[in-house]
């Protein structure tokens, strides 16, 4: 996939948001310009491992994750979203043990941010 183009701005407490300026399609989705994701919610402790939030070459797998988790499209499980995340974040470039470290990450505390999502 190529890069994504977005813009970053600070908002409340949840530092800072990245927009996406142009859609992404990635297996029949259309995540519209517009859309907002934190760049992925690693925590501090992580960065050197995984990576931090906002880290470039993880964007595209992190709006494609956070779009799936919070609109729930039709066909999409939560297991779709975080296994899109580990292969978009090896496409990307990232190695096997930081796109695996991330990949657990979500799979083992995204629930609840999984549950939040979905209302239509």
């Amino acid at each position: 996939m190529t890069p994504v183009e977005v813009k970053v701005h600070e908002e409340d407490a949840r530092g800072n948001v990245y927009t996406l300026l142009s859609p992404i399609r990635y297996c029949g989705l259309e995540i519209p310009a517009g859309f907002e994701s934190d760049g992925a919610s690693v925590p501090r402790l992580f960065w050197s491992t995984v990576f931090p939030p906002g880290y470039p070459p993880a964007l595209c797998a992190a709006f494609v994750h956070d779009y799936v988790y919070r609109v729930h499209p039709d066909g999409w499980s939560k297991k779709d979203a975080d296994t899109s995340f580990f292969y978009l974040l090896r496409e990307a470039g990232l190695s096997e043990l930081r796109a695996r470290a991330a990949y657990l990450g979500v799979k083992w505390f995204g629930r609840a941010a999984w549950n939040a999502g979905g209302a239509k």
